[in-house]
């Protein structure tokens, strides 16, 4: 049985990196977790930017230099200054399936910005150059989905306990080759209201074109 996070069950184990795909993989998926509290410093707490340099990972979630999230999640960045535009902070990990996954976004002063790919990891969190402000790096409730998802059409979602339509499914990003500003290749799911490590999330995916990588676990992840 393979494990995403607490609880996904899906049919036989095969080989790395990705397990098996075709015939033998049931068209349906229960993905079952409950996540944890978002952390918005828990990769890098806030910290003085003097120079293009790497965050220390020295949040809550960090642990010997890296974070693991207890599933698949979105990051986030802010900085103590809201004239720090211009400046970038690129993410570098792996997702749920340890495929090495890199981001880039832009920080937008105080106001808080959200990735949109799914980290299982976080190894480093390189910023382009100074800042005014401290920098934060941390986790959201973005939650990744374990294979690809086209629309809504094709997920059914429960959430602490009842079925729910609520919730911002984003369907995957399927133009090929992926970068660093392009969204998760599987899909994300922001969950209705706030994880506390409580509420369960569940979802049943339906999936199209199973036969095939790129049609059950999305285009080639960008990995810098």
């Amino acid at each position: 049985m393979t494990h995403f996070g607490d609880g996904l069950r899906v049919g036989k184990v095969a080989q790395r990196p990705y397990p098996q795909f075709g015939a033998a993989v049931s068209p349906v998926y229960v993905y079952d977790v409950a996540p944890v509290a978002l952390d918005a410093d828990g990769i890098a707490a806030a910290q003085a930017v003097g120079s293009a340099t790497n965050l220390t990972l020295n949040g809550a979630l960090a642990s010997s230099g890296s974070v693991t999230f207890d599933v698949p999640r979105a990051v986030q960045i802010a900085s103590s200054n809201a004239g720090d535009t211009t400046q970038t902070a690129t993410f570098t990990g792996t997702d749920a399936y340890g495929i090495p996954l890199v981001e880039t976004l832009t920080f937008n002063g105080t106001t808080g910005v959200s990735g949109a790919k799914a980290f299982k990891t976080v190894t480093q969190v390189a910023i382009s150059a100074a800042l005014t402000g401290n920098a934060t790096a941390g986790s959201t409730d973005i939650i990744g989905l374990p294979y690809r998802v086209d629309s809504r059409n094709y997920a059914l979602t429960a959430h602490n306990g009842a079925f729910v339509t609520t919730g911002t499914l984003t369907a995957a990003v399927t133009t090929s080759p992926a970068t660093a500003t392009t969204g998760d290749v599987r899909g994300t799911y922001l969950v209705p209201s706030a994880s506390d490590g409580t509420k369960r999330l569940t979802v049943w995916i339906f999936v199209k074109d199973a036969d095939t990588k790129a049609g059950l676990y999305g285009v080639d992840q960008y990995g810098g």
